[in-house]
């Protein structure tokens, strides 16, 4: 056989088998369930059960405006029916706490606030809508009722840092020009500028900062107050564990998700202790469905191992999304299909988005095999490949669904996130 032969014999498979390849198209949708409309309700009559201490709600993409704007819609729900009053996302543990200040009462502006939520993916309107009505909220309501907000995750530092030159600056000014110096020399002056060669100085300083913290606890109390000593002590532990994940653990997602579990555990503790409250934690579905969907993924798992029945995961999916994902030279949209049937019934919904509670599915409907049997869901995080348009198990998943989730909000279509060019 020529060599001409065998180019053209192999360009011919190659065709074949991106014709045949699922995800290249959009396939058949799924039948109808016939009592699906029995059980799919607004989210408005969202119940959670008694007993739960966090509720965590999932989003099947990172860059879809529904699944932004479902965090406010959904803690507004909680905060109103179930008094919980603090919430804590997949963002940055520094920033939220600087803006948390804001939603306090601080000084700020909620775009400038927005910003420091950890991820460009978070610089949107639908965000932004969140930290204006956490603030105008706090507005309306005395001392005790107010909502607070937590990052959990440990992917940066500046804000961390900023946190921890404001509380020296607060409990004791003099040795704050000290610290303020040191953190300086060690993490740089931007985002990452750490020089990789210090990386035990800087492990051996922040366990000293940590210690320091703990042996003068009541004087920085005294001269703060009990939530600004807590989030500087976990800015310290959210720091130390940066330089680990990036230097020691050679960012091991199970390390990461181990650290947002840690820092989670630690924020119910002290909500529960001192404010009486619940909480609502949000991230993308991998990290809180409970049977772990994915081999990067812990979070859930380990706080379903944990909680058990305490821990109520929400999941989402959508049946047809047009995603903002980062491309080579910027952001781009593209569309994909999870074949999920439950999300496709939607489509003839009169609900623009539908709550199944899957304790509420009786098990000789129809409908039940589609939360306790494997289906495909959807799952687009923040990277996308060619591939992802001709093979869909990049990015759907197979479970049943009630092994990931207590409940799931589903949508037929779902829209790209707009995020700001500044």
């Amino acid at each position: 056989m020529s060599k001409k032969h065998k180019m053209l014999c192999m360009a011919a498979v190659l065709i074949m088998t991106v014709c045949i390849l699922p995800g290249l198209n959009r396939g058949p949708e799924a039948d109808e369930i016939s009592d699906f409309d029995n059980y799919v309700t607004s989210i408005d009559e969202l119940t959670v059960p008694e007993g739960t201490r966090i509720t965590a709600l999932g989003e099947a993409t990172h860059g879809n405006r529904e699944f932004q704007q479902l965090k406010r819609e959904v803690f507004e729900i909680l905060v109103k029916k179930y008094d919980v009053r603090a919430l804590v996302i997949e963002g940055d543990f520094g920033g939220c706490t600087i803006i948390n200040e804001y939603i306090q009462g601080g000084d700020g502006d909620d775009r400038e606030m927005t910003k420091l939520l950890g991820y460009r993916l978070y610089r949107t309107d639908d965000m932004q809508e969140l930290i204006r009505w956490m603030h105008d909220y706090n507005e309306s309501v005395s001392e005790e009722g107010k909502v607070h907000l937590y990052g959990m995750d440990i992917q940066n530092c500046t804000s961390n840092i900023q946190v921890l030159k404001e509380f020296y600056e607060m409990v004791d000014p003099g040795q704050a020009e000290e610290v303020s110096g040191r953190l300086d020399d060690l993490f740089g002056m931007e985002e990452d500028a750490y020089d990789k060669a210090r990386t035990d100085e800087i492990i051996a300083y922040m366990d000293t900062l940590s210690g320091d913290l703990e042996d003068h606890a009541d004087a920085y109390l005294e001269a703060s107050d009990k939530d600004r000593y807590f989030r500087a002590c976990l800015a310290a532990e959210a720091l130390n564990r940066y330089i680990n994940y990036r230097e020691k653990e050679d960012f091991s997602h199970k390390y990461r998700d181990g650290s947002m579990k840690e820092l989670v555990d630690r924020i119910l503790e002290f909500e529960e202790q001192e404010h009486g409250s619940e909480l609502m934690l949000a991230s993308h579905n991998g990290h809180m469905t409970k049977n772990q969907s994915s081999r990067f993924t812990f979070l859930g798992k380990f706080l379903h191992d944990e909680l058990k029945d305490a821990y109520f995961a929400i999941g989402t999916d959508f049946y047809i999304t047009s995603c903002n994902l980062p491309g080579n030279n910027g952001r781009i949209v593209k569309e994909f299909c999870s074949d999920d049937p439950l999300a496709c019934n939607m489509k003839d919904s009169s609900l623009d988005k539908g709550l199944l509670i899957f304790s509420n599915v009786d098990k000789e409907s129809s409908l039940y095999p589609y939360i306790s049997e494997s289906i495909p869901t959807g799952s687009l995080g923040e990277a996308y490949t060619p591939l992802m348009l001709l093979m869909k198990n990049q990015y759907q998943i197979y479970f049943a669904p009630e092994d990931m989730y207590d409940a799931m909000i589903l949508y037929y279509k779902t829209t790209p996130t707009q995020i700001w060019e500044d």
